[in-house]
């Protein structure tokens, strides 16, 4: 997807501006081997050789190259759709993260955007407060999708 078929909603500025269903796009991000160096030294401590060998992931495996720990690919979508401002004035906690699914590989060189569907919000039992639950799906430069999550945040109502 590139940068001018994004879909962007206004920001929340209210509970009942929350559409179930509804959608919007994160900007992207272009990975570097750089950031993939410096995420594994500070995740996995080169302990893993998927995150830091070369070598061994040819000997090993069908990958082309040395990836991007999972982990890293979840911190970059919720920055990247942070960055929108879409939910960041209502917003009050973060709550939670379910269903995180690794789907494809995220190389050095890749550029990674992803879409957050809000699928269901609720109220809770203070009627201030709402808990809105977002399906996240990543994906890289050739649209295949490389991760998907649930992410659940508690907002003003």
């Amino acid at each position: 997807m590139n940068q001018s078929s994004q879909i962007r909603t206004q920001p929340w500025g209210h509970y009942d501006d929350i559409v179930v269903g509804s959608s919007f796009t994160g900007f992207g991000r272009s990975v570097t081997d750089a950031e993939i160096t410096m995420m594994t030294a500070m995740t996995t401590g080169f302990h893993q050789p998927l995150h830091a060998d070369a070598e061994w992931i040819e000997k090993h495996t069908e990958f082309k190259g040395i990836l991007l720990p999972g982990p890293i690919i979840v911190a970059y979508a919720i920055g990247l759709l942070s960055a929108t401002l879409v939910y960041s004035g209502i917003t009050i906690a973060f709550l939670g993260l379910d269903k995180v699914r690794s789907k494809a590989p995220v190389y050095g060189g890749d550029t990674i955007r992803p879409t957050a569907t809000v699928q269901s919000k609720k109220r809770t039992s203070n009627p201030a407060r709402g808990i809105v639950e977002l399906a996240i799906v990543v994906h890289n430069q050739e649209g295949a999708e490389v991760q998907s999550f649930l992410y659940t945040l508690m907002v003003r109502a």
